[in-house]
């Protein structure tokens, strides 16, 4: 289903009586380039980041890549739900296939599996979790040994997942990688949607890729290298 504006994806989904949904952007020519699960307008969110020159993926990219030649994003509903879909949506992206694997052309960054819980700690959607140990760090994490601050950007909200990073890197300053995985894994997520997560436990993995983003992205630079000295 094409939906054309904010306006008539919120009449959809009162008229369907319906809370979440998948959805699929697209080329002008109706080549799928990402996809995503939703509430409200959430699905145009993608264009108003594309909007924003200090975002930069390759998601944005694309559709300002669109826009340059003259076209427009075109907005697709997958399927309408009454509750959150995560394995819809993990299904459309494997099925589809990522640019960043060469299986597909998604722009989508994130690898998908399948739910699992491991002693309680939630593992949903995280492959780089390796046996049964929740706590072990991905041995490609860059930022292992290096000591850390928090940025010279401040997230927006302090509730968020970057912004939970945030606080305990103020209140921790100059601990390593690997040291603020382990603070950040006593840290309630429960109410941050991107950790997939009901008992608010979230395995290493997951907390790396965060770090790494929030320290490597140009548009996030909520994490930085530490300033204060060898001591």
């Amino acid at each position: 289903m094409v939906v054309q504006d904010k306006n008539e994806l919120i009449a959809v989904l009162a008229e369907k009586n319906k809370a979440h949904y998948t959805y699929v952007l697209r080329f002008p020519d109706g080549t799928p380039f990402y996809v995503g699960k939703g509430q409200g307008v959430r699905m145009f969110a993608h264009v108003e980041e594309a909007a924003d020159p200090s975002r930069d993926s390759l998601k944005v990219n694309t559709i300002r890549g669109i826009w340059k030649d003259g076209g427009d994003v075109v907005h697709t509903i997958d399927r309408l739900y009454d509750q959150e879909p995560w394995i819809r949506e993990a299904e459309l992206i494997m099925s589809i296939g990522q640019q960043k694997h060469g299986t597909g052309p998604l722009t989508n960054a994130q690898d998908y599996a399948l739910s699992h819980s491991v002693g309680g700690v939630d593992v949903r959607k995280y492959r780089e979790v390796q046996g049964d140990d929740v706590n072990q760090i991905p041995g490609n994490f860059k930022l292992m040994d290096v000591r850390l601050m928090a940025g010279p950007r401040e997230p927006k909200s302090r509730k968020s997942v970057f912004g939970k990073i945030y606080t305990v890197l103020e209140e921790n300053p100059g601990v390593t990688g690997r040291e603020l995985v382990a603070l950040l894994q006593q840290i309630d997520f429960s109410m941050n949607k991107s950790a997939y997560t009901q008992s608010g436990s979230v395995c290493a993995a997951w907390i790396c890729g965060y770090i790494e983003g929030g320290f490597f992205r140009s548009d996030r630079q909520h994490i930085q290298r530490w300033k204060g000295g060898d001591d």
